[in-house]
């Protein structure tokens, strides 16, 4: 969900008037927490796949990311990423460092597989439940069939308002200066 996302916030920005590039420059703090992260994400899912299961890991990587929003706070579209991450953040905290997912939702999305790794079937001794992957999206209301949570939502939300800001940023005070010239 975040890559489509992310593809349509930056389609979006370019058909505003935005440029790509602006990208490039994200100028956020803390940006080596966020590779941390990324690494124990990656760990786990290699520790996973070979039958390992150190679900703690993944409240280590939130903190990480959790710490770079806090940082990077007053960046527009940042409050929004960080409610998100930290809906997210609790569910999983909550339920033991995974992600519960709702069975009906997965049926209902059109996939057939369990989840594995970070996730975990959603149960009646879940906590936060309402947090949960509990949302689904198929085809063809959205290309790819998967599960989310409100925070994931939020996330993206979050993710969408940045890129609009970064890409038209500068586009902003040359429009608003060529309004007082005339």
């Amino acid at each position: 969900m975040i890559l489509s996302g992310v593809v349509l916030a930056v389609l979006l920005g370019w058909l505003r008037g935005g440029k790509v590039a602006r990208l490039a420059d994200l100028k956020l703090r803390g940006l080596v927490w966020v590779a941390a992260a990324a690494v124990v994400r990656l760990g786990l899912d290699i520790l996973a796949r070979r039958g390992y299961s150190l679900p703690w890991l993944m409240i280590v990587a939130y903190c990480f990311v959790l710490y770079v929003l806090f940082l990077n706070i007053r960046l527009p579209g940042i409050k929004l990423f960080a409610a998100g991450t930290l809906l997210n953040f609790l569910v999983i905290a909550a339920n033991g460092g995974a992600m519960p997912v709702s069975a009906t939702a997965i049926k209902e999305a059109g996939l057939s597989s369990t989840p594995a790794g970070t996730h975990i079937l959603l149960a009646e001794t879940a906590r936060l439940p309402f947090l949960a992957d509990i949302i689904p999206l198929r085809p063809p209301y959205f290309p790819l069939p998967q599960v989310i949570s409100i925070g994931d939502i939020l996330v993206i939300l979050g993710i969408f308002l940045f890129i609009q800001y970064k890409m038209l940023q500068d586009k902003e005070p040359a429009a608003a200066a060529a309004g007082e010239e005339e």
